[in-house]
């Protein structure tokens, strides 16, 4: 008897994203519904999310994630002010913990700190969103190569759909929710690839800040073009086709940059 074959499902079609289907007519319940509603019971653990919860951050490293965190919800837009003493109080960490974690923000280009004026969210330049992309180009298409060749694996194949199907659900390009829901589109794929060196060298708080700082300015035929991409990629996760898969996203991302250069100056020069 052959094995069940998953299939990307069309729920976003008939609006019902709280089921994905396999072929052979099975339900399975999507975590990253639950998570978008609110709703959210602890995921199964797996070998990837094990070893996530073993590796200790520093309290600095924790700061600067919910930063970054709160750049991608856009909390922190460009030009930010991002006070010591509020952020301690915040995160209930010392003023120097918050010190050291926006020295590495801005080591990462994320922060720009003035001796002054303190600490603010600064905008990537023209060439250093390129840059990003570029380098992103490589990672993320590593990435979904390795996904794919590990799809089979555990509950993967339900997990990656219920993430694709949410990403493809939104359609207006001033979805707040379409931000959150990429960034749980990459996290899945990178979850999946299991691979430690690939999860230390992706750039995240810069990325969240390409996502936030360009969101608006891109349009709806723009989402549109990278919601096509992001199935085609997919697609080639989902058939455990790896070399198809790097494929696919690396020419996602080249768009990308292709996206990048022809944006109006204004996406570049907000205010600081």
């Amino acid at each position: 008897m052959k094995p069940a074959v998953h299939t990307l499902v069309s729920n976003k079609i008939s609006g019902n994203l709280r089921q994905t289907k396999t072929t052979d007519g099975q339900d399975h319940p999507s975590y990253f519904y639950r998570m978008a509603t609110g709703n959210v019971r602890p995921p199964r653990k797996t070998a990837s999310s094990r070893s996530k919860a073993s590796r200790v951050m520093s309290s600095p490293d924790k700061v600067v994630e919910a930063i970054s965190n709160g750049i991608l919800a856009r909390r922190y837009g460009v030009g930010h002010r991002l006070v010591e003493a509020d952020l301690a109080n915040n995160f209930n960490v010392s003023r120097g913990t918050v010190r050291e974690a926006l020295k590495k923000l801005a080591a990462q280009g994320v922060v720009r700190l003035d001796p002054h004026r303190g600490a603010a969210i600064r905008p990537l330049s023209r060439r250093e969103a390129e840059c990003l992309v570029i380098v992103l180009e490589v990672l993320c298409g590593l990435a979904a190569r390795l996904a794919a060749e590990k799809i089979a694996q555990g509950r993967s194949r339900v997990r990656f759909i219920a993430a694709a199907n949410l990403l493809d659900g939104k359609t207006t390009t001033g979805s707040e929710q379409f931000l959150s829901d990429r960034a749980h589109y990459y996290a899945e794929i990178l979850d999946i690839a299991e691979n430690a060196e690939l999860n230390r060298l992706m750039p995240v708080p810069q990325i969240h800040l390409f996502r936030s700082q360009f969101h608006n300015f891109l349009g709806p035929n723009n989402i549109k073009a990278m919601q096509k991409e992001y199935r085609e990629v997919s697609a080639a996760i989902l058939a455990g086709d790896g070399a198809l898969a790097e494929k696919r996203m690396r020419k996602h991302m080249s768009k990308t940059r292709e996206r990048i250069a022809t944006l109006d100056e204004q996406a570049f020069d907000q205010q600081y």
